[in-house]
Parts: C-alpha cells; structure tokens; sequence
C-alpha cells in the first residue's frame, strides 16, 4: 500500500510539474499576445495619424487645383482680350494705310498731270503748246499744301498706329504665353490633387487594416489570458491533488 501511495504521488507531482510548466508557456503565450496587441495598437495609431495627415494634404491639393483653375480662366480671359486689342490696332492701322495710300495716289496723280502738261507745253504746235501752258498755269494754281499736309499726318500716324499694334502685339504674345503656362500650372495642380486623392484612399485602407489587425492582436491576448488563466487553475488543481497524495 505505501508502494502505491508513493506512485501516485510522484505521479500526481509530474501532473502538477506538467500543469506549472504549461502554466508557464500559457503565461508566455499571453505576455507574447499582448506585447503583439500593443504594437499593433501603435501601428493602427500611426496609420490613423497618417490618414489624417493624408486627407489634410489632399484637401491642400484640390484646393491648389481649383486655385489654379481660377488663374488660368483669369489669364484665358486676359489673352482674349489682349488678342481682341491687337486686332483693333490692326485694323486702325488697315485703314490709315489705306486712307494714306489714297492721298500718295492723289499726289502721284497731281505730279504726273504737271509733268504731262509741262511737256505738252514744250511739245507740238503753237496753239496746243499754248493751250497746255495754260492748263499747266491754273494746274499749278491749285494749292497742293492741303494734300502734302493731310500725307504728312497720316503718314505721321500711320507710324503711331504701327507702333501701337506692335505693342498690342507684344502683349497678347505675352498674355498667351501667360495662359499657357497657367494652363499648364492647372494641369500639374489637378494631377498632384488626383496623387493626393490616391494617397489618402490608400492610407484609409491601410488604417483599415491596422485596425482590423489590432482587433484580432485584441482577440488573441484576450484568448491568450484565458488560457492562461485555465492554465493556472489546472496547476492549482494538480497542486492540490499532489499534496492530497502526499497525506495519503
């Protein structure tokens, strides 16, 4: 009988060494489960903070882009309207050539009436000659000051008109220029705010999974610690039945 008393105490005390030592790896289970659960509550932390971060630069983005939507409509409609100028300069300047040719034309008319009749006063009979003196005489009568002075002022502003439209010119390069280096500018804006977009999606769906993976790092701990804690029990209970052995 003493013989099979010790056996089952030693038996009872390899239970209870069995039930301590899976206590032991129970409790290492569970410190492993919730060293795990805090990392991943600080990875789904940091995810958060960069959806936050991410959302905040698409907003700074798409605002950018509608900024430079703007700019570009404003500088679309400075290039029309230095276009729309440059093409009044030019017609102001059509029409002064024209009246300016009309008076060399006139000029040229009056030169070559005197020297016809200046020649046809040198030329031919008596009578002819006369009659070609004379015509030559009132001819020369008329005063052509009003005819060279009205070609001085339009020559005069022929060359102001020239000038202008060539300004007006320079501006409306200058204004298109401008709109297409707005309109490029909105370009790049709209593309950095669909990037942004981009980003932010892909930062909400990482801090989706984060949590999700915290959630389950929260289960596994909560899981861990109750198989801990059965653990323990089983390890008091064989704790218990060695030592009633041990009496017996």
């Amino acid at each position: 009988r003493e013989y099979a008393a010790n056996a089952a105490a030693a038996e009872a005390k390899a239970r209870e060494d069995a039930a301590n030592a899976a206590a032991a790896e129970a409790k290492a289970r569970e410190e492993a489960a919730t060293a795990a659960a805090a990392e991943a509550k600080q990875a789904e932390d940091a995810a958060a903070a960069a959806a936050v971060e991410a959302k905040a630069r698409e907003e700074e983005s798409h605002a950018a882009a509608e900024a430079a939507k703007a700019a570009e409509a404003e500088s679309n409609e400075a290039a029309a309207a230095a276009k729309a100028r440059e093409d009044e300069s030019k017609a102001a300047q059509s029409e002064l050539e024209a009246a300016l040719a009309e008076l060399k034309a006139q000029e040229d008319a009056y030169a070559a009436k005197t020297a016809d009749l200046e020649r046809k006063s040198e030329e031919g009979g008596v009578v002819s000659r006369n009659r070609a003196k004379n015509e030559l005489a009132q001819h020369l009568a008329e005063d052509p000051l009003p005819l060279r002075r009205a070609k001085i002022n339009m020559e005069a502003a022929v060359r102001k008109a020239d000038k202008a439209t060539k300004v007006a010119a320079a501006a409306a390069a200058a204004a298109a220029s401008a709109a297409a280096a707005a309109t490029e500018a909105r370009t790049n804006a709209e593309a950095k705010a669909s990037e942004a977009t981009a980003a932010r999606e892909a930062s909400e769906e990482a801090a989706r999974q984060a949590t999700a993976a915290r959630e389950a790092s929260d289960e596994a701990a909560r899981q861990a610690t109750a198989a801990r804690e059965a653990s323990d029990e089983a390890a008091r209970q064989a704790t218990a039945a060695r030592e009633a052995s041990d009496e017996a």
